[in-house]
C-alpha cells in the first residue's frame, strides 16, 4: 500500500514536471545538464565561503584583535603625548590600522547583521580576548570598519580597519572565475547538445516528409551517437521496404488489370455477336457492372502511389472538381480563404475530392465546398443537404466495400469505395478525413491536408 502511494506521488510530480517543462528535447537536455552544473557551482561556492572563507576571516579577526591588544598595552605603558603620536603613526604604517584616541565612552553595543561575516568574527574574537566594552560599526563606508574600544584611563580608542585586513583578496577573483567557468561550460553544453540533436531533427523532418507522401532522399549520419545512427539506418530500411512494397503492388496490379480486362473484353465482344434478347441484355448489364466494380477495386488498391508530390493550388483543384459537377447541372458552390498552395499529388487529390463531391451529390441536391488555410494545415469542408449518416455509422463507411444500402446495386450506392479511397489519399498526404453534421442538414466531410 505504501509503495502504491509513493508511486502515485511520484507520478503526480512527473506529470506536473511534464506540464511545466519545455516541450523541446534541446531545452530539456540543457536543463538536465545545466541544473546539476549550477547546483554544483552553488555548493562549491557555499563550501568555499563557509569553510575557507569563514576560517580565513576568523583567523584574520584573531590577528586583528591581537594587534589591538598590543596597541592597548602600548597606550597603557606609554601614556604621554609623544608616545601616543608614535603609536598612531606606526599603527598606520606597520599594522594598517588608523588609530585615534578621545575622551568619553563607547556607544552601546549593537549586534552585527547575520550576513556580516567580518563583523561577527571580529565580535567573537574581541569577546574571547579583550573582554572590554566595545562598539563595531561596519557601515562607515570607504571599505573600512570602525571599532571603538574603552580604555582603562577613560579614553576611547577609535580604530578604522580596512576590509583588506579582514577578508582574503581572492574572493572577487574566485567569483569571476566561477562565473567564467559556468559560462564556458554552458556554451560547451549548448554546442554539444545542438550537435547531437541536429541528426534527430533531420530524422524527424525526413519522417514527417515520408508521412506526408513526399520523396525523402537518401541520407546518412557520419556523426552523432550510435543510437541515432541505428535509428537512421532503421528508417532508411523502412523507407526502402515501403518503396519496394508500393512498386511491387503497382506492378502486380498492372498485371491483374490486364488479366481481368481481357476476359471482360472477350465477353463484351461475344455478347455483341449474340442476337438481342432479355437474357443477353441482363448479361451485358452484369458485365458493365463487373467492369465498373473492377475499376473501382483497382483504383482503391492503386492509390495513385506512383505519382510524385508537387506544389499545387488546392483552390484550382476544388474549382475544377466543382466545374465538373456543374456540367451535370449540379448545385455546387466554392469558398476559398487563404493561400491554397500545398505540396500534394494533384491527380490523387482530385480523385479524393471528386469522390467526396460525387458521394454528396448522390444523396443531396446542394453541395458547398469551403477551404481555409490554417497554421499547420488546409481544411476542406464539404457540406450537403442529404440525409446524412448516423454518428454510430460514420467510421464504418470508411471500411472498404461497406455500404449503408444493404443491396449491391451500384446505381444506389456505388461499390463502397468512395470514402475509403478519399481517406486513403488524405492519409497518404499525412492528413485525414472525418465526418460530422452539416449546417445544410446533411453530412459534413472535413479533409485536412498538412502544409
Amino acid at each position: 500500500m505504501r509503495f502504491a502511494a509513493a508511486r502515485d506521488v511520484f507520478d503526480r510530480i512527473a506529470r506536473f514536471a511534464d506540464r511545466h517543462s519545455p516541450q523541446t528535447l534541446f531545452a530539456r537536455a540543457l536543463i538536465i545538464i545545466v541544473v546539476p552544473m549550477l547546483l554544483l557551482q552553488a555548493l562549491s561556492a557555499w563550501w568555499f565561503y563557509s569553510q575557507r572563507g569563514d576560517n580565513v576571516t576568523n583567523r584574520l579577526a584573531i590577528l586583528l584583535v591581537r594587534d589591538l591588544r598590543m596597541l592597548i598595552a602600548l597606550r597603557a605603558d606609554f601614556p604621554d603625548d609623544a608616545h601616543r603620536a608614535w603609536i598612531i603613526n606606526h599603527a598606520a604604517q606597520d599594522l594598517l590600522l588608523y588609530v585615534s584616541f578621545r575622551k568619553g565612552i563607547v556607544r552601546p553595543f549593537k549586534q552585527p547583521e547575520y550576513f556580516d561575516i567580518a563583523a561577527r568574527e571580529v565580535q567573537g574574537a574581541i569577546d574571547a580576548d579583550l573582554r572590554r566594552p566595545y562598539y563595531i560599526d561596519n557601515t562607515v563606508g570607504g571599505g573600512q570598519m570602525l571599532i571603538e574600544i574603552q580604555l582603562n584611563d577613560g579614553d576611547v580608542m577609535d580604530v578604522l580597519v580596512p576590509h583588506l585586513r579582514l577578508t582574503f583578496g581572492s574572493s572577487f577573483a574566485y567569483v569571476i572565475a566561477q562565473l567564467g567557468l559556468a559560462l564556458v561550460l554552458f556554451g560547451l553544453a549548448i554546442w554539444f547538445m545542438r550537435r547531437e540533436l541536429v541528426p534527430i531533427e533531420h530524422l524527424g523532418v525526413a519522417a514527417d516528409a515520408l508521412g506526408k507522401g513526399r520523396d525523402v532522399p537518401d541520407f546518412a549520419f557520419s556523426g552523432g551517437t550510435r543510437e541515432v545512427r541505428n535509428a537512421a539506418t532503421a528508417f532508411q530500411t523502412m523507407r526502402i521496404r515501403l518503396r519496394r512494397s508500393i512498386q511491387q503492388r503497382t506492378e502486380m496490379l498492372a498485371g491483374v488489370s490486364h488479366d481481368l480486362r481481357t476476359p471482360l473484353t472477350r465477353m463484351k465482344l461475344s455478347l455483341a455477336l449474340l442476337p438481342e434478347s432479355p437474357e443477353t441484355k441482363e448479361l451485358a448489364d452484369d458485365v458493365v457492372d463487373m467492369e465498373r466494380m473492377i475499376e473501382g477495386y483497382l483504383a482503391f488498391a492503386r492509390g495513385e502511389g506512383d505519382e510524385e508530390p508537387v506544389p499545387a493550388d488546392l483552390g484550382e483543384i476544388l474549382e475544377d472538381v466543382a466545374a465538373g459537377a456543374r456540367r451535370d447541372n449540379a448545385n455546387v458552390g466554392v469558398d476559398l480563404s487563404g493561400d491554397m498552395e500545398v505540396e500534394v499529388r494533384p491527380l490523387a487529390m482530385k480523385r479524393c475530392l471528386t469522390n467526396l463531391v460525387s458521394n454528396a451529390l448522390r444523396y443531396g441536391t446542394t453541395v458547398r465546398l469551403q477551404a481555409v488555410r490554417g497554421r499547420t494545415s488546409v481544411e476542406i469542408t464539404i457540406d450537403d443537404d442529404g440525409p446524412g449518416i448516423p454518428p454510430e455509422r460514420r467510421e464504418d463507411v470508411f471500411r472498404p466495400f461497406f455500404r449503408l444500402d444493404p443491396s449491391r446495386n451500384v446505381d444506389t450506392g456505388g461499390v463502397g469505395l468512395g470514402l475509403t479511397i478519399a481517406r486513403d489519399v488524405a492519409r497518404s498526404h499525412g492528413g485525414d478525413v472525418s465526418l460530422g453534421q452539416s449546417a445544410l442538414g446533411g453530412l459534413r466531410v472535413v479533409v485536412r491536408i498538412p502544409v
